[in-house]
């Protein structure tokens, strides 16, 4: 739907087909335990697209980002106002930014959603691609965007070959109801088993809780009673905002990352997580997703305002090295992150309480954490 939304906002001469299998236009998304904290850099985007306001409403706002690492002293502090700016972002819930981006979608007029209804076959012809759809209806156009997810159908069924790691972890994610108010605070404590993050909500009493536990160990934690649940997570959130209450329905997910190789086939991209799915350890997966769809944008502007082709080899080769450059760094980072606060190591348990005191004292070196972090 971003992607869509973005695309129909270069010219009302571009025409958008949407294909999706669900019926989304007749109901909303319930929420399902995600919130997102989405970079102010990906809030320019949902500004251009038409829902920032809309969404804001319901967000939570990231002023400061505490780190800890279990049993440390050392206490890496994120300061929003240090990049002189007003905060790093918003929590926003992930049904709260489906519910939106459907009715943008259904209101733009150079979009057409064909809902719910799915491809029977795709043809890459030398100037076009065909979508024959499920109720016999036929479509062309000059690019086709595979946006079906981390374990894309569409990417397996043209043979885009993917490295993949499997975490073996789950993210149990839910929200809490707290004493303390969190004032705009999001935590990120690194602790034996696994990180814990605490993302605040627009209520100041209500956070976002992520909970990143071994496979073998999700099972019994979704099992205890909600007294003894209370009371593991308590100790894990090591009394930041005092007594705790669970509000909501707990999910869970399991963490794998996927990169594919190249991220296209004939006149076919691959966006979002169907090209890379990260490890959520920096928080960074959908703002990742919503920059391909910038890098994307500017691409098909520059190539229709210059009178180009906008299914050109040349275009289709930037995309991939540009979405794939930024992709391919995500995924390194996010990877080391995980491996580096998973490890039992006591030099590298050293190594990082080091590097936590280090950058907190050093201002030009935290400058450009901070700025990564709000996307700046």
């Amino acid at each position: 739907m971003s992607s869509a939304l973005a695309l129909a906002a270069i010219s009302c001469e571009l025409k958008i087909a949407v294909i999706e299998k669900q019926d989304i236009v007749n109901c909303n998304r319930n929420p399902d335990g995600r919130g997102y904290a989405i970079s102010n850099s990906s809030l320019k985007l949902f500004e251009q697209i038409g829902i920032r306001q809309q969404i804001l409403q319901e967000a939570g706002t990231i002023k400061d980002i505490k780190i800890t690492d279990y049993k440390s002293a050392a206490v890496l502090d994120f300061l929003s106002k240090e990049a002189s700016e007003k905060n790093f972002g918003a929590l926003i819930e992930s049904y709260v930014i489906h519910n939106a981006l459907r009715d943008k979608l259904v209101a733009t007029e150079n979009i057409k959603l064909f809902c719910p209804n799915s491809y029977q076959d795709i043809q890459f012809l030398q100037n076009k691609v065909t979508v024959k759809l499920d109720n016999e209806t036929a479509l062309e156009g000059k690019l086709l965007l595979a946006c079906d997810g981390r374990f894309s159908p569409l990417r397996k069924l043209f043979n885009i070959h993917t490295t993949e790691k499997n975490y073996q972890q789950k993210a149990i994610v839910f929200n809490v109801k707290h004493q303390k108010p969190h004032e705009d605070i999001a935590y990120e404590k690194f602790l034996p088993g696994g990180p814990l993050a605490i993302l605040p909500l627009k209520n100041q009493h209500h956070s976002s809780i992520v909970w990143i536990a071994p496979n073998k160990d999700t099972e019994a934690i979704l099992e205890l009673d909600q007294e003894n649940f209370v009371h593991q997570l308590g100790k894990k959130m090591e009394n930041c905002l005092g007594e705790i209450e669970v509000i909501s329905a707990k999910f869970s997910y399991p963490l794998i990352m996927i990169e594919a190789q190249k991220f296209y086939h004939e006149k076919m991209l691959l966006v979002g997580d169907a090209s890379c799915g990260v490890h959520p350890i920096a928080g960074q997966g959908l703002n990742l997703g919503l920059g391909a769809i910038k890098i994307l944008q500017e691409l098909i502007k520059e190539y229709l305002f210059s009178g180009l082709d906008i299914a050109s080899v040349g275009l289709i080769e930037a995309y991939n090295k540009k979405a794939r450059s930024e992709a391919k760094k995500m995924v390194m980072a996010t990877d080391i992150l995980n491996s580096l606060f998973e490890t039992k190591s006591l030099s590298i348990s050293l190594a990082r309480d080091f590097g936590l005191a280090m950058v907190n004292k050093i201002p030009r070196l935290k400058k450009i954490f901070i700025k990564n972090a709000g996307g700046f």
